[in-house]
């Protein structure tokens, strides 16, 4: 079956044909970024649907020993007895783990390519705001992978996959799900033996696509690798010109001084090395020449590694199906550096991160689903559904469940084991006063509210990326993609059901100011209750707080910092010590929940109970123990920014929403208002494991 354009289509071309073409690029581009973020939610939510337990852990730092919390993380060498879990479970974590980081750097790749042929990538296509970012194109009904393939035009089967019953669905790790993501990931020829012959026609289209034009929609492209073939095709489109030299598409497009990013190959003291040191992952400044071979390799980096082939240029022979080509592989040594783990009192530790990538690097990632599917096959891999279903009874998790073997080490004001499992066995299993009886209405709120968090949090990183690629002073929120996948893997643990993504975050109103967390609200009067945070403010970032004193925990804060934070220790420009009393110096410090504008305060809404200040040190590397923070409020209708005299004290090892509290009492007392009771701490804010 042709697939790939003929010389005679691509070349010598009529001029008045190049702004089709244009348009066709531009949404071949933007389908390929749809395409690439459509994976990531659907592949994070069944990686976190895997049983299993993680400590939190970071260098020099004892705050968590002894603590454990629900959900897998990365791990080194499975099975080898340094943990409590599964080991099929943890390789299992460690595969989808890999394949989950690569997807998000085909969306780099992809969304590079864009703005270097001058196309700003959109991010919230899939769930929209008007839609308030929820998910629909994941549902139980859904046969489609947008812009690629109908299953229902598939046969019954093959290779294997069962196609007959095959859902676009969220779901936790089984063999039907696995299925899925066989069938997203598959191989050239196993794409066009899956489609039932009176059906092919719909699909593999050749470029250029005959009679398109602007505003029409895309062929469906049978497979990912086809739309990125496609898509070179038209790159290597050239124009006659009667009045001097073939012009090319490319060139045509090309911005060399485009916006390029880049989370895999930058390099910083906390990231020295480049992951993948034989791949360019950014275009800019090249000529054009160059900068054209340069899309062809990460285009291939993107087919090898999923697909395990990469796209053809016209006339080259294919090299066809193979392993992943060493240069599209992480570098175990870089990994390493980039990625190191500690133990949970902060000691150094075999990096898990490099192992679970560099371990499965040299397979693309069909191989990888084909080995799940061998571990699924043999049943002893085991979901949070299915623990639930085997924990009998409403108290099914035990305080010994989320102790480590030094937890009475740990000396730092935490909530005991015993609090933390009591809130996860109340907000899976409520109680109606006075009985033995679910109350079922609260148990359904409370699961909505996690799906809510899910969604918020997911947002969380669609919008900051629609700002990313477009604004050098927005950061990549390198916390939203932990703290999702926190958020995702709690609603796993607490309730046995998947995070349904399709419920959207509740809409925000104009001219209305929002709040952090429980209690905590500087609207007057109130507006709210005191059980949590705004709803229409769940994140999990602080590049992804929109707005005054939705600032909320995690990190310490610089004022004037607004790009998003990256590391858990955070450094201390200028480097003073404060101390109490007359003559502290300007606070340097952003407080949570009482945060001047977006971008600052902290992230993480709802703050966890967990959350402690981590150490941090002066811009030489000095320790610092005690901090000050700025105080504000914010008046009238339009809520007003106005600096307050004073400041709030932190020292290392405070509970973030203590402070927070601080800070938010000091701008009452300045209103001359009186300060209400403090909340007990919600249930919520119990389980939800701390930034880090």
């Amino acid at each position: 079956m042709k697939t790939q354009a003929d010389k005679k289509d691509l070349f010598d071309r009529d001029p008045a044909r190049f702004e089709t073409d244009k348009a066709c690029v531009e949404a071949i581009v933007q389908t390929a970024v749809n395409v690439e973020l459509f994976t990531i939610p659907l592949y994070m939510t069944t990686l976190y649907s895997i049983q299993g337990l993680h400590p939190i852990t970071g260098k020099n730092s004892d705050l968590y020993q002894g603590r454990l919390w629900p959900g897998l993380a990365p791990t080194f060498k499975p099975g080898s007895g340094l943990s409590r879990n599964i080991p099929e479970n943890e390789k299992a974590f460690n595969t989808i783990f890999s394949v989950f980081i690569e997807e998000m750097l085909h969306l780099q790749l992809a969304s590079n390519v864009a703005t270097a042929l001058g196309i700003v990538p959109k991010f919230t296509e899939l769930s929209p705001e008007k839609g308030n970012y929820a998910w629909t194109c994941y549902n139980s009904e859904s046969t489609v992978i947008p812009g690629i393939i109908d299953f229902q035009d598939c046969y019954p089967e093959s290779q294997g996959v069962n196609y007959a019953d095959m859902r676009v669905k969220l779901d936790e790790l089984n063999l039907s799900q696995n299925d899925l993501f066989l069938a997203i990931e598959a191989p050239e020829e196993e794409a066009k033996a899956r489609v039932k012959e009176k059906e092919l026609h719909k699909y593999f289209p050749i470029a250029p696509f005959n009679n398109w034009k602007e505003g029409d929609p895309l062929p469906m492209f049978g497979s990912i690798g086809q739309m990125y073939q496609c898509l070179w095709d038209y790159l290597d489109i050239t124009y006659k010109n009667t009045d001097g030299p073939e012009t090319s598409l490319w060139e045509k497009m090309y911005s060399p001084a485009s916006l390029q990013q880049d989370i895999f190959n930058n390099v910083s003291p906390y990231h020295p090395y480049r992951e993948f040191q034989g791949l360019e992952t950014t275009i800019a400044g090249w000529l054009p020449d160059k900068a054209k071979e340069v899309v062809f390799k990460l285009i291939c980096a993107i087919t090898d590694q999923g697909e395990g082939n990469g796209i053809r240029k016209n006339l080259r022979a294919s090299t066809g199906l193979q392993a992943v080509n060493p240069v599209n592989q992480a570098s175990d040594v870089a990994l390493k550096a980039n990625y190191p783990s500690y133990t949970d009192s902060g000691k150094p530790a075999p990096s898990s991160h490099a192992y679970a990538r560099y371990d499965n690097g040299a397979r693309d990632h069909y191989e990888r689903f084909e080995d799940i599917r061998d571990d699924l096959n043999s049943g002893k891999i085991v979901t949070w559904p299915t623990w639930h279903k085997n924990t009998p009874g409403p108290d099914k998790w035990k305080a010994a469940d989320l102790m480590g073997t030094d937890y009475d080490l740990n000396k730092h004001p935490l909530p005991k084991a015993e609090e933390i499992a009591g809130a996860l066995n109340r907000l899976n299993s409520p109680m109606l006063p006075g009985t033995q009886t679910i109350d079922t209405k609260k148990r359904d709120a409370n699961y909505k509210q996690f799906c809510e968090v899910a969604t918020g949090a997911i947002a969380g990183i669609t919008t900051v990326l629609n700002q990313y690629w477009q604004n050098s002073g927005v950061g990549f929120p390198f916390p939203s993609m932990g703290g999702s996948g926190d958020r995702l893997m709690m609603c796993w643990a607490v309730f046995g059901q998947l995070p349904d993504l399709s419920v959207g975050v509740q809409p925000r109103k104009e001219k209305t100011l929002y709040h952090a967390c429980q209690g905590m609200d500087l609207n007057v009067p109130p507006t709210t209750d005191s059980t949590c945070a705004s709803p229409e403010v769940y994140h999990n970032c602080k590049g992804s707080n929109s707005c005054k004193a939705e600032g909320g925990c995690g990190f310490v804060q610089l004022v004037g910092q607004s790009k998003s934070c990256s590391q858990s220790v955070k450094v201390v420009q200028g480097g003073t010590n404060v101390q109490g009393g007359c003559g502290l110096p300007p606070p340097p410090y952003s407080a949570p929940a009482d945060n001047m504008c977006k971008s600052f305060g902290g992230c993480a809404v709802p703050i966890s109970a967990s959350q402690i200040y981590p150490p941090f040190t002066d811009a030489q590397g000095k320790p610092q123990t005690v901090g000050a923070m700025e105080l504000n409020d914010f008046i009238g209708k339009n809520h007003s920014v106005t600096r307050l005299p004073g400041q709030v004290i932190f020292e290392y090892g405070d509970p973030v929403y203590d402070i927070a509290w601080k800070a938010f009492t000091k701008v009452l007392e300045s209103r001359e208002e009186a300060e209400p009771v403090k909340p007990p701490v919600s249930d919520i804010r119990l389980v939800f494991p701390p930034s880090t």
